[in-house]
């Protein structure tokens, strides 16, 4: 049992215990429970949030390099082909921000909330954590320029061994990002799908049957933005070698 498994263990043992209780009553079992939710719904924004904060983060520093290397025609392109890419992939964060504030509080009641942000959890974040791992990338590039800028004032050529390095780093970084993201999620996930059982056993069937639905619908924007990551980097490999960065 890990430390997560742990945590939700002690909490329901306490909400069993409370429950058990002859003076308390059912709905303040459900004010507990409702307020558990509310906590995950705000770790939830705050994934989205931070990765908001560094996508613009990102770009700013994009615009820094645009204008500290401003002339060298190679370096600009690249900060150009980031930008282009990055700007999108904010909106559309913003946008599931939004969606996913508005599953949060579309419930009239704490069952009802709670089967909307797990269903939205099951089906549509995936699409977010494929952006919020992508942010790296970005955050690299733009890092990596700086750096080049202030220790040669130029971007040096990268040897075959110092490209399998950075593509090496930056694969790394989106993996973790994405699995350390996803772990949380899960967690949360978890937590929601006690709630929504201790509430009524038939509840968790019912949104199960949703969410193989909406599964189903959302299958291909999941698809279309994994293209548009990969197509990313290989945007940029593909620039980067055309224009000199990579030498043989």
């Amino acid at each position: 049992m890990n430390k997560n498994d742990e945590k939700l263990k002690a909490m329901w043992n306490k909400a069993e215990t409370l429950m058990e209780a002859s003076d308390y009553k059912s709905s303040s079992i459900e004010q507990f429970i409702s307020g558990r939710s509310n906590d995950t719904t705000q770790k939830i924004k705050n994934i989205i949030i931070l990765d908001l904060v560094l996508k613009a983060l990102a770009l700013c520093v994009l615009a820094i390099d645009f204008v500290l290397y401003f002339g060298t025609t190679n370096v600009m392109s690249v900060t150009v082909a980031g930008m282009v890419l990055l700007i999108p992939l904010i909106f559309m964060q913003y946008k599931m921000l939004n969606r996913f504030s508005e599953a949060a509080d579309n419930g009239q009641n704490t069952r009802d909330k709670l089967a909307y942000m797990l269903t939205y959890l099951k089906t549509k974040f995936f699409t977010t954590l494929l952006s919020v791992s992508g942010t790296y990338l970005f955050g690299f590039i733009a890092g990596s320029l700086v750096y080049f800028y202030t220790a040669y004032g130029y971007v040096r050529p990268l040897n075959g061994v110092d490209f399998v390095v950075f593509l090496t780093f930056i694969l790394i970084g989106i993996a973790l990002n994405f699995f350390v993201n996803q772990g949380q999620v899960k967690y949360h996930i978890k937590h929601l799908e006690i709630c929504l059982n201790d509430l009524n056993d038939k509840n968790l069937e019912l949104v199960s049957e949703n969410i193989e639905l909406q599964r189903k619908r959302d299958r291909s924007n999941k698809i279309l933005l994994a293209l548009v990551l990969v197509t990313g980097i290989l945007l940029l490999v593909i620039v980067l070698k055309n224009i000199g960065f990579i030498v043989k």
